[in-house]
């Protein structure tokens, strides 16, 4: 199955945004937030439910919640349909789960653009920001680009792991640069 062929389709039962899902942001005091401290605390017995998706249930609560949990352009976006989310401008414990549970390698997050999965969070990643900022790349140059010009990859390395010629990736790399001249 091909990458176009693989893209997210929101699910219909969360609640829409105008523009797609919004950026993680993390709140000032999140380390001392209450959602922080269940996050650490609570067992997650809930699970992926596609590429973008997950069920966080935590062991201290009778419900299971439906989190919009993926990176989009170099950012992450989050979305619960907990009441806490929407209270707490996009902070609440099922959220803090899952970055909990990533930073320490225990899921993986997939990339919406590119198709790529990550088990901990990329060094290219810059949370609340514009999840639309490289929509003008196809995925296969943000793919190179987020590898090789954001990321620790060289050029020859990014083909063997991605099994491509070195010329593609080069290639690929060069008119993502141009596309995005000027921009951060």
């Amino acid at each position: 199955m091909s990458r176009a062929e693989r893209s997210w389709q929101p699910s219909d039962d969360l609640p829409g945004t105008v523009g797609g899902p919004s950026a993680l942001a993390m709140p000032d005091d999140w380390t001392l937030s209450t959602a922080w401290q269940r996050a650490q605390q609570e067992s997650d017995d809930g699970g992926a439910i596609n590429d973008a998706e997950r069920i966080v249930t935590l062991s201290d609560g009778d419900d299971y919640h439906r989190v919009l949990w993926a990176l989009k352009s170099r950012t992450l976006v989050a979305e619960c349909d907990c009441q806490g989310y929407h209270y707490n401008d996009g902070w609440c414990a099922h959220v803090a789960s899952l970055w909990w549970q990533w930073v320490r390698g225990q899921i993986v997050v997939a990339h919406l653009d590119t198709g790529r999965e990550y088990p901990a969070p990329p060094a290219w990643l810059r949370l609340d920001d514009d999840p639309t900022a490289y929509d003008h790349l196809s995925p296969a140059q943000l793919d190179a680009y987020l590898a090789c010009e954001l990321g620790s990859f060289g050029v020859r390395e990014f083909a063997r792991y991605t099994d491509r010629a070195a010329g593609t990736i080069g290639n690929l790399l060069t008119n993502a640069r141009k596309k995005t001249e000027g921009r951060p």
